[in-house]
């Protein structure tokens, strides 16, 4: 009877997995149309088959959609949240669950950015796209963090080493080395920081928070202890809140925390923690301390990286400001003490002795991207230009005596950099 039973079911499981598979690829398809459709035209021709040609916003029938934006973002996001809810339901497969959720994460973004704000999207081109896209994948997948654990918990240790590894490295060096300066574009500035700010700083960040809070006031509504039970969901609920504020406190973060942003951080949390004990009406022990182990760890594997990249990062900034910066200027302050003008070029720094070489900023792995310091002579002065993770791009310019003269004026101005000692905020 068993064997009959589990043949049996062996087909149903496969027809609901198919079915499944088949609402992930449709979400997908879902948001690539979205993308296509509402993204701006590049102004070259031919398109490319990856560029958007706009042809939604063409379209008489959607002027009212487009005109109205909470009715463009149901119209949008309806079909992706739907066909992610048939994924969800029907497939076993933690990739095509990730995909849908990711797909409704794009879907919004497009909606965003293809109606709310479409200039960033015509500014960058294929460059916006590419962010968009690295954006949704970023915040989805940490989403479906919890789905993608739990078969990942049942490989053998090299083997979760080995399917772990290269993305811990890709959020890294995302994180340390994506820089919003590029000379070959408009104005020099690149989009690239947008994914790992907005889709990992913030996007990953939060949900790791949730995740973790979640899983410590899962675990305490497993407890026997009716006092357990209180603390745990309240240490739960806190715990988030306590370290998101302890990041931004250290200036890890690229933003500031405000009272808003906290409660709606509780605010998920409290939700996230009555959704899993609620899930299947049982409320089990067993069942609710697997799912605070999932959730955990999910936690742990997305926030490790993320924060391994922030220290590293930091450590770049410093490094560079502080120490390579200082190193040429002071090579400058001594070549001009000895010729009265500062040098044409950083080069003959080296070729005058005053220093071995010209280093290189540190930004991330060389390996990824090659930058180095920017000069400009202006004789009795100069300007020394880095760029720096994120969109921060810093200058220092020399002190200067005051030409005027002027009685109770001080004799020099001092140094000034166009950035701070430590990163600056965002926002």
């Amino acid at each position: 009877m068993g064997g009959a039973g589990e043949d049996a079911a062996t087909p149903g499981r496969r027809r609901f997995g198919a079915i499944g598979w088949g609402a992930a690829a449709a979400a997908v398809a879902w948001a690539a149309l979205l993308h296509h459709g509402l993204g701006p035209v590049p102004e070259h021709a031919p398109l490319r088959w990856y560029e958007p040609t706009g042809f939604l916003l063409g379209i008489d029938g959607l002027a009212g959609v487009r005109d109205r934006l909470p009715l463009a973002f149901l119209a949008g996001l309806l079909p992706a949240v739907a066909l992610a809810a048939v994924a969800l339901a029907c497939s076993r497969s933690a990739a095509a669950r990730s995909l849908s959720l990711i797909s409704v994460v794009a879907a919004a973004l497009f909606v965003f950015y293809g109606i709310a704000a479409p200039y960033p999207w015509k500014f960058f081109g294929w460059r916006g796209s590419g962010a968009l896209w690295g954006t949704a994948i970023c915040v989805g997948g940490s989403i479906a963090a919890p789905l993608l654990v739990e078969p990942w918990l049942r490989l053998r240790r090299g083997v979760q080493i080995a399917v772990y590894l290269p993305i811990a490295l890709a959020v890294v060096a995302l994180i340390r080395n994506a820089t919003g300066t590029d000379e070959s574009l408009k104005y020099s500035i690149s989009p690239w920081p947008a994914v790992p700010v907005f889709g990992i700083e913030v996007g990953a960040l939060f949900v790791a928070a949730s995740y973790l809070g979640i899983a410590v006031a899962t675990v305490a509504v497993a407890a026997s202890h009716r006092w357990k039970r209180v603390a745990g969901i309240g240490l739960g609920l806190v715990l988030p809140l306590l370290g998101v504020s302890l990041g931004a406190a250290l200036d890890l973060l690229p933003f500031r925390l405000g009272p808003g942003t906290l409660a709606a951080l509780a605010g998920l949390c409290t939700a996230g923690v009555v959704i899993v004990t609620l899930y299947d009406g049982r409320g089990e022990t067993a069942a609710l301390r697997h799912r605070a182990r999932v959730l955990g760890v999910a936690a742990a594997l997305v926030a490790t990286p993320l924060v391994l990249g922030e220290v590293l990062a930091r450590i770049d900034y410093h490094v560079t400001r502080e120490w390579r910066a200082r190193a040429i200027i002071e090579a400058l302050d001594a070549y001009a003490d000895r010729e009265t003008l500062y040098p044409d070029s950083l080069a003959e720094l080296v070729q005058a002795g005053d220093i071995d070489s010209i280093p290189a900023p540190s930004i991330g792995f060389r390996w990824l991207s090659e930058t180095a310091f920017r000069y400009q002579s202006f004789g009795s002065s100069f300007i020394l230009e880095f760029e720096a993770p994120r969109w921060v791009e810093c200058a220092y310019t020399p002190p200067y005596e005051d030409e005027n003269g002027d009685d109770g004026a001080d004799d020099a101005l001092a140094e000034a950099w166009s950035c701070p000692s430590e990163p600056p905020e965002l926002w």
